[in-house]
Order: C-alpha cells, then structure tokens, then sequence
C-alpha cells in the first residue's frame, strides 16, 4: 500500500510546487493587465469597480506612445547592427584562433553585465556629456551595446566553434574564396546561432532601462523610461497601459526563440551540418 501511495505524494507534492511557481511568476502579469483596464481598482478592493480602456488612450495620445515605440525599436535595431559589427569578429577570433590573454578578454566583455548597472551607467553619461552623445539613438544605442556585446561574443564564438571543420576545408579545396565560402558555408552553418544572438540583443535593447534613464533625453524617450516617468507622476494605470505594450514584443520573441532556435544549435550543435 505504501509503495503505491508514496509515488502519488510525490507526483502531487510536485504539482502543487509547481502550480505555485506558475502562479507566482504569472501574477504579476495578470496584476497589470488588470489594472491596464481597471476603474477605480485601489483601496484593497479584489475586483475593479469597471473596465475602461481610456488608459490606453492616454497612453497612445498624451504621453505619445507612437514615437516612444518608434524610439525603442530604432535603439534596439542600432543595438542589433553595432552588437554584430563588434561581436561577430570577437567571437570568430575567440571561437576559430588561438588568442593570447584569451580569459582576460572574456572577462573585460562580462564586465558589463556582472557590476551594478547604475556604476556602469553613471561613467558611461560623463563620457557621453563629452562627447555630445546623450539624447540621441546611437548614444542610447552605444550604451545598450554594452549589454547585448557578451550575448553575441558567447552565442556566436559557440557556434564559430562548433562549425564543421570538413565543410570548410571542402570550401577551400574547392577554391572558393574568403567571402564565397562566408555567404555559403559559415552563415548558413552560423544562422541559428545568429538568430539568437540577434534576438536576445534585441530583447536586451528593448527593454533595457538603467543605462537608458542616464542616457536619454526628450527626443530620445523609451518605452521603459516612459513607464517609469508615469509611475512617478502617479498615473499608475497608464503606466499598465504602457507595460502592456512594453511586453507584447518580449512575448513574441520568447515564443519566436523557443519554437525556431535549439539549445544545441546555439551552443555549437552545428557541427554536425
């Protein structure tokens, strides 16, 4: 009896722990769509007086939503294009050549991303001051690079590692040139790690908020800066509004990445292309 009941505690012990977790994770969620479309939800209240969709109205006509959307995904195509210019490089030396002080250039690229995001950004806006940076996409860019340069570097010098030596050779032997054999043979081996390193850095970007409220300004305002400037001046349900959109694009990707990018493919699972 007891060898047959014990499976059954644990299985619902597991359940129960992990409805809990779902539940814990997704109700912050819930709070904000609620209160994206809540009249008159304060006070303790457990339901909202009524629904109403003004909030999105002002999100969408006062604070000018459009040209804030508009802003977030110029940074974060900025941030794509730098990202890669600089990454791609770094991650073939690191993943295809044997490079001396190889540690020390990985930890200078983690650098970013293991301090407080506050120290990093407050050096970053002295030097942007100096060189007229601040409010404008490529500084606001340039600062997010920061972010998103050590997905690109560990995802794609991963999967430069990864690439099937033999199909390079046979390349070469064929007498395909560098840029030949880069059209043909390496991005298309290269692309599911390419794909992740893009997303993720657009994620990054698109999101991002500390070293953006140190960096912009009123032509340059985001999504998550614009978020932040409704909650201080105490329109908490336009700040809803606006997370709402805010998460529609992080949703979509996670769904994109999940469905079309494989762990072993990103981590040097094409070898065996």
């Amino acid at each position: 009896m007891r060898s047959h009941l014990a499976p059954r505690v644990s299985r619902l012990l597991i359940y129960t722990f992990l409805l809990a977790f779902v539940l814990y994770v997704l109700s912050p969620f819930l709070a904000i769509l609620v209160n994206s479309v809540a009249e008159g939800w304060f006070g303790g209240r457990v339901l909202p007086a009524g629904l109403t969709l003004r909030w999105f109205d002002w999100a969408f006509n006062v604070t000018n939503l459009p040209k804030v959307m508009g802003n977030s995904f110029i940074i974060a195509g900025l941030t794509i294009a730098i990202s890669l210019a600089i990454g791609l490089p770094t991650a073939w030396a690191l993943g295809r050549r044997r490079v001396r002080a190889r540690n020390m250039l990985l930890t200078l690229i983690l650098l970013p991303k293991t301090v407080p995001p506050i120290t990093f950004a407050l050096g970053l806006s002295r030097e942007f001051y100096a060189f007229d940076l601040v409010d404008t996409h490529l500084g606001v860019a340039l600062a997010h690079t920061t972010l998103a340069l050590p997905f690109v570097v560990l995802i794609m010098s991963a999967t430069f590692e990864g690439l099937d030596e033999r199909v390079l050779d046979a390349g070469r032997v064929c007498g395909g040139n560098w840029l030949r054999n880069l059209v043909h043979l390496v991005l298309p081996m290269a692309m599911p790690g390419l794909m992740a390193a893009v997303l993720f850095t657009f994620v990054t970007s698109f999101n991002e908020f500390t070293l953006t409220l140190v960096t912009y300004g009123p032509e340059t305002l985001t999504l998550t800066v614009q978020t932040y400037l409704s909650i201080g001046d105490g329109f908490l349900e336009v700040a809803s509004a606006i997370s709402v959109v805010l998460l529609v694009p992080s949703v979509l990707l996670l769904i994109l990445i999940q469905r079309q990018i494989r762990p072993e493919n990103i981590l040097g699972g094409v070898k065996g292309l």
